[in-house]
Order: structure tokens, then sequence, then C-alpha cells
């Protein structure tokens, strides 16, 4: 059997793994494997990529990374068992193969320095990435064969036999079965981001837009000049890190714990914004052992059956479970920092099984001050409307000073950081909720896509803390200004000029601006020539919900639920073609998560499901592809 896999990040290799591991074990297949990967980057995939800045990092802790499958996975292939990222790097083996394939002293120092709670180069995480295939190749069995071809699919096609035809742009080749385990893609740019593009080219100006940080080109960005950002989110803290670190600046520890920066005169001015303006929340110190996934005391299968209605779950209901299950790990914490006399644990009975938990704060001692209120979380500044741009960074710093002592106390420890924490832990029920279709559509597409994706990522999606500490000191220095809510954007007598008109009348102009975003999935807009081609040949569309009555696009690639095969623009399953991962965002939750070892992680479910099913052998039970 041929089977072509487009993309070889993470989840391309690990889709390999499991199919030479299906293979293996089946020792009844009538034909031999060959399986051929392809990606312009090689193994490893473009985010991962050796020739990128050793400082940006990746946003998740090392010992919480892995390509290898672990006990917990639903399965039916055996488990390929093996080291977490973490493990991988102290490992005189990890040096020894950085030293092989030529990677610089900056990451070998890297990898022996790594601790669990840290966070990874990226560069670092890839030479895992190819450690793992090349684990892999050596174990690859007799009857196999694994081949990489560096280079972009940019058509598939059904031939007469219903083989399929993939092409590259000088090249063609012949497959039994296809997979696209693609990760993030470029898309065209919208009406106003080719405006500013056009308006760059016309006045020699620098406009960068949404990409990955790590393939834009900085050096354009002159030193002492001001810089505009627009978002404040990972990306922001990409290019923030890359225009100052990575131009030789360096951070002090003060004697009171903070940081100073300390400049080298080569960094731009930079002017940041968004419309939240706010930066995201940092990420806390992990304090989770091996497989340790906090689970649901109020939004739970048996209390979303109970207030469902029509057997639709109320979005304000799953938000009201949701915010219980917040309030519940954040006060018994704060119990512990206030309160030490008195018992968490009794606390958290009476706050369980209480009909009145206003009063249950009350007993306790809980003031004002100390309620955990959702809209401030969200909106932290809801109550700041006219201030000048100079006022506003005192806040900035005033509310980066109370979150940053809390992300490090840490993710079991902190009270704010650890209620936030449960909204990576709820992946999985998220997930659930969406694939038992709890939601009705207009909640779904109105309410949790359309609201509660955005909160999501601005509370528990941040960046290590460490950047948040950094950009302190950042605004501290002068180098980093941040705008107050609703950032606006324009173009005026040669300059890009940016300000928050709302909120005071201070104006800023340059010659650069940088879109901190990366593109979101969407196959109307894909700039990826691969999907672009599907959807033209009409053998892929976009999924669709109904919503009062109108076709509603969730931007989605559209599949077979249970198997993730490509389906047609006339509705039909494509028995030969999957596609999975990022793709399916909007019709799946958290796609680009990173596989975790212990907690029978979606990616390597998924994974092994597929794999069974090109090989035509069966499948797991009650697998979690959402």
């Amino acid at each position: 059997m041929n089977v072509g896999i487009i993309g070889a990040g993470p989840r391309g290799v690990i889709l390999t793994s499991q199919l030479l591991n299906q293979f293996k074990y089946n020792a009844d297949q009538p034909e031999n494997l060959t399986i051929t990967l392809f990606d312009p980057y090689g193994i490893g995939g473009r985010i991962w990529r050796k020739d990128q800045w050793d400082g940006l990092i990746m946003n998740t802790p090392a010992d919480q990374i892995t390509l290898f499958t672990d006990a917990s996975v639903n399965m039916t292939s055996k488990v390929y068992d093996g080291p977490s990222l973490f493990e991988w790097a102290a490992s005189a083996e990890a040096q020894d193969y950085l030293t092989a394939n030529d990677y610089p002293s900056e990451i070998k120092a890297a990898a022996g320095n790594l601790g669990g709670r840290d966070y990874a180069p990226r560069v670092l995480y890839g030479a895992y990435i190819r450690w793992f295939y090349s684990e892999l190749m050596n174990q690859c069995p007799i009857e196999s064969t694994v081949t990489v071809e560096k280079a972009e699919i940019v058509d598939l096609q059904y031939n007469a036999n219903q083989r399929i035809t993939l092409k590259t742009d000088d090249h063609q080749y012949a497959f039994d079965k296809v997979v696209m385990s693609l990760g993030q893609q470029d898309n065209y740019l919208n009406d106003e981001e080719q405006q500013l593009a056009t308006y760059a080219q016309r006045n020699k100006l620098t406009y960068i837009s949404p990409t990955h940080p790590g393939d834009a080109n900085l050096n354009d960005i002159p030193a002492g000049e001001p810089v505009i950002i627009r978002g404040l989110g990972l990306s922001f803290y990409d290019y923030v890190s890359e225009l100052t670190l990575g131009r030789g600046g360096t951070y002090m520890k003060n004697d009171d714990g903070s940081l100073s920066y300390q400049p080298t005169g080569r960094e731009p001015r930079i002017v940041a914004g968004s419309q939240r303006g706010i930066p995201y929340y940092p990420k806390a110190i992990s304090e989770k052992g091996y497989g340790e996934q906090a689970q649901p005391v109020f939004l739970t299968a048996a209390n979303m059956d109970q207030v469902s209605v029509d057997g639709k779950l109320p979005f304000a209901e799953f938000m009201r479970l949701l915010k219980l299950d917040l309030d519940l790990v954040y006060y018994s914490l704060l119990i512990r920092d206030k309160f030490p006399y008195k018992s968490a644990t009794d606390f958290k009975d009476r706050f369980i099984n209480s009909d009145n938990r206003p009063a249950v704060l009350a007993a306790f001692g809980f003031q004002e001050e100390d309620i955990f209120d959702w809209d401030y979380i969200v909106n932290p500044f809801k109550d700041v409307q006219v201030i000048g741009t100079e006022d506003y960074q005192s806040v900035l710093i005033n509310w980066l000073s109370r979150v940053i002592p809390d992300a490090e106390a840490g993710s079991k420890t902190g009270p704010t950081s650890s209620a936030l924490e449960l909204l990576r832990d709820f992946r999985p029920v998220f997930r659930k909720i969406i694939a038992e279709d709890r939601f009705s559509n207009e909640d779904y597409v109105n309410k949790f896509l359309g609201e509660f994706t955005s909160i999501i990522s601005f509370l528990s999606v941040g960046a290590p803390v460490l950047r948040s500490e950094q950009l302190s000191a950042l605004i501290r220095s002068g180098l980093v200004t941040i705008l107050a809510p609703e950032m606006e954007l324009k173009t005026q007598n040669g300059w890009y000029v940016t300000a928050s008109p709302k909120r005071n009348t201070d104006v800023y102009k340059s010659a650069a601006v940088l879109e901190a975003r990366v593109p979101k999935p969407d196959l109307t807009i894909t700039a990826n020539p691969l999907l672009e081609n599907l959807v033209d040949n009409q053998l892929a569309r976009t999924k669709t919900l109904k919503v009062n009555d109108q076709d509603v696009g969730l931007a989605a690639v559209d599949v077979q639920p249970d198997s993730d095969q490509l389906i047609n623009k006339g509705g039909a399953k494509q028995p030969n073609v999957y596609i999975w991962g990022v793709p399916l965002e909007g019709l799946r939750f958290a796609t680009n998560a990173s596989p975790r070892p212990g907690v029978n992680d979606i990616n390597l479910q998924t994974a092994d499901k597929i794999a069974a099913s090109v090989l035509g052998l069966k499948t797991a039970d009650k697998v979690d592809m959402n």
C-alpha cells in the first residue's frame, strides 16, 4: 500500500509512527507499506525548523510535550513509549544528536539546562521531532519504506481507478491513501491588510502581514524609530523579544525581584495595541505532575443534562457551571493565603453542596475585594474610560504587578492562575460538548465561537510568565508603549498612524507596522495551494451550520466526524483522503495543542485511529477525535 502524508510537522510524524506501529504488529497485511512524507521544510515542518532565532520559545512546559504513546492513550496499536521533550533534552543521547547534526552551542546548552517546567526553544522541539523520526527509521519494519520529499503539494486528484495523484510543481505521485496533516497556513490578505500592504509599497514603508514571527524579516525595522505592533497575544511577545533580546538587550534582576531592561541602542521604540488593549494573561509556572489534569465538579455530564432544554445546553447555563468550577478552585486556594487557620476542605464541601454560595463566602470571611469577578477578569479595565497613554502605562504596570506574582506562585497555588488553568484542563470537556452537539447551532456559532474562544485565548493561552515580567520592564524603560483599548490604525501623509481615539487624543506615527497575529485557519481565504485546489475541484467544502435558517460557515474543512475523511462539495465522503488538525478548527477545538503525555491525548488517539483506518484495520472504540 502506498500512503502519502502531506505535512511533516508533529502530526505528520506521529501519524507515520502509528502507521508503522500498526503495520508491524499486524503481520497479515496483504502488501508492503510505502509512506511518503511531503513538506517543503522537511521533518519538523515550518514552525519548528532549525534556521530561526533560538530566543523564540514554546508556550507549553517541556515535561508536557511528547510524540510517544503511553498506556493512557485509547488506541489499538501497542504502546510506543519514550521520553518527553524534557526527558530527552536531559539525556546524553540528546547532546550526541545535537552535536552530530550541527546544532549551535546555545541549543545544546539550552537542552542541558532545560527543566521540566521550562519552555524550550522552538528550535529544540524541532530537534526532538527529527530525533524521534530517526528513531522510527531505525526500527522501521523490513516490509515498509518511508521517504521524505521536501516539496509542497499543490494538487490532488482521483484517477480512473480511484487512486490518488498528488502533484508538486514539477513531479506527480500516485497513492492508495492520502492523509493531510497540515499545520497553520497563510491566508490571503483581507481588504484592510491589502490596503496597508499596498500603501507600504507606494510609500517605501514596512508592512508585515499576519504570519509566524519566526518567518518575518525584521532587519528593516530601524533602531530608535517607532514601530507599530497590532495585537497583544503570543505573536506580540515573539516580536517584542526579537526586537529587544534578539538585538542584544539583556535583563537584570532588581532587589525587589522585578526586572530591569538593559538596552543596546539597537532597539526600535515599540507602540503596540489591540481592541482589548490588554496583553494576554501570563501562563503560570506549571506544578502539574505526569498525567495530571483537573476534572470538573460542576461542569459534568449529569449537571449539563439536568439544565438542558429540549436536549440543548443553554450557553448561559454552560457559563454558570464553568464559573462555579473556577470559583471553587479560586476560593479554595485563597483560603490558604488569607485564612490559613480555616479548612479549605470544609469550604469545598460547603460550597459544592450549598444553595446559597454567597452566604458560604461571607461565612468564611471573604470580602468584596476577594470576589472572583468574571467580568473584571475578562476586562480588568472595564471602568477605565478616558485616560492618557502615559497614565495607561501606570495602570498596565500595576495590573502586571498583580497577575505576575499569582502566576509565579504556580498553576496549583496562585488562586487566579489556578482557576484559569482549568480552561486548559477542561479542553477535553469542551471538545466532548462540541462532539455531542450539546449547544444549539446559534449558541455554538455566536456565543462559543463568536465570543468564548477569544476569551479563552486571552485568559489561558498566554506566554510564559517570564514574558510578562519582561514586558513590565520594557514599559517601565519607555521602549514599549501600550495603547489604551480600541486601537485604530490608519494611513496618513506617507505614514502609518495609530491611536485610541475613544480614550485619548494621543497619536503615534511610524514607517513600519507588524501584524502580531497568526493567520486563522479558514478554508474560504486560505492561500495554501492544495486547499485551494481541493475547493476548486469540488473535493472539499467549508463546514456549515444552520443558524436562523441561514447557512453559516465555520471556516473549518468539512470531514466525516468519526473518521476525519474529507467530504466533497456534494456531501460525499472521500474514502481514501483524510485531513486532521488545524484546518478543522471551528469544527474541532484547540487543534494546535501539542501532544501531552499521560492524559489520553487527542492527537495520539486520532493518529492511531486514522492509521488503523488507512490500513483497513479495526479501530479503537470511543476514540476522542474532537
